[in-house]
């Protein structure tokens, strides 16, 4: 096994999986004696290097993982611990203690530039935690609730997944909440009573009402999102996002591109696009870049308006 490892992404709960795994394969069953966790914002590197060449204690091998190492990333320190990198540095590039090292990084991107992150790719075990596609999300609620003796209503998982917007951390949690609730099955009913709609779904159905001109579903969905303490401006940014996004996969799309290509192009999840590009087939490129530019006009409003955000907001929904 590679005892240097370094994950990283933005998937906190599929990297604490993946941390645990790799850690029980090494020592097994995980105690205080042989699994220590770090974080690097409040340690210092030669505190991580003590605790690595340091015999393990009652136990034969030992694991350390150094959370929040921005080390690897573009991000600037902010405490008032400063680290020196030169020791760490050396260390890696001449580790000779049997200590499983890893580093966790929450980003979804590593500062490639950097002689630290040059000296990983060389010396250790880089993984990228990426979001599930649908299909592997799909397996994975089966196999949790195959452990839990309990079967799922196909519509049931296409709302689940709808919902969770195909999120891999969200649909940890609705479906631990969902297990909790039902005995033998899941239904659609259960899902659309106890399943929370999340915002970004909230957001797609927003810009679907203000495409299909249902303006009365648009102010309804619109005011409950308000009602539940939503920022419009914040509302006005993720419409933006969801417009201009609607734009480039109909570019992608006009020049040939297959969904699969357009989420690596754009950098964004795979279920996004395609939600995406179902939308835009029928649409006209004047009218998404029309819309982009109404929702830059209010935008320059809210900043500069003495009006009220609210129903500025609203209003902007009803003209749109």
């Amino acid at each position: 096994m590679d005892l240097l490892q370094l994950l990283y992404g933005t998937n906190i709960i599929r990297i604490e999986d993946e941390v645990k795994k790799i850690a029980k394969t090494y020592v097994g069953d995980l105690d205080d004696f042989n699994f220590t966790r770090l974080n690097y914002k409040d340690t210092s590197t030669e505190t991580i290097i003590e605790e690595a060449q340091t015999l393990p204690f009652l136990s034969d091998r030992k694991v350390i993982v150094v959370e929040e190492a921005i080390l690897f990333t573009g991000q600037k320190e902010t405490g008032s611990l400063k680290h020196n990198i030169d020791p760490l540095i050396d260390y890696l590039a001449n580790k000779k203690d049997d200590t499983l090292l890893i580093f966790v990084v929450h980003s979804d991107k590593l500062d490639k530039r950097k002689k630290v992150t040059k000296l990983m790719n060389q010396k250790a075990k880089v993984i990228e935690i990426n979001e599930m596609t649908e299909s592997e999300l799909i397996a994975y609620v089966h196999s949790v609730l195959d452990r839990e003796d309990i079967t799922i209503e196909h519509e049931a998982l296409n709302l689940l997944l709808e919902r969770t917007a195909y999120k891999y951390e969200t649909l940890y949690n609705e479906l631990t909440k969902l297990i909790l609730y039902v005995d033998h099955e899941i239904t659609l009913v259960d899902v659309q009573n106890l399943v929370t709609i999340s915002l970004e779904e909230n957001v797609f159905l927003l810009t679907d009402y203000i495409l299909k001109n249902e303006k009365v579903k648009a102010v309804n969905l619109a005011s409950g999102l308000i009602l539940q303490k939503e920022e419009p401006i914040k509302l006005l940014h993720l419409i933006i996002g969801q417009f201009r996004l609607f734009y480039q996969v109909k570019i992608l799309s006009q020049q040939g591109y297959q969904e699969d290509n357009m989420a690596k192009t754009l950098k964004v999840h795979p279920y996004r696009v395609k939600l995406a590009h179902r939308h835009v087939r029928q649409i006209h490129l004047d009218v998404l870049l029309d819309k982009i530019v109404l929702c830059r006009d209010i935008d320059y409003k809210f900043k500069s308006s003495y009006l009220d955000r609210e129903a500025l907001f609203e209003l902007f929904i009803l003209e749109i």
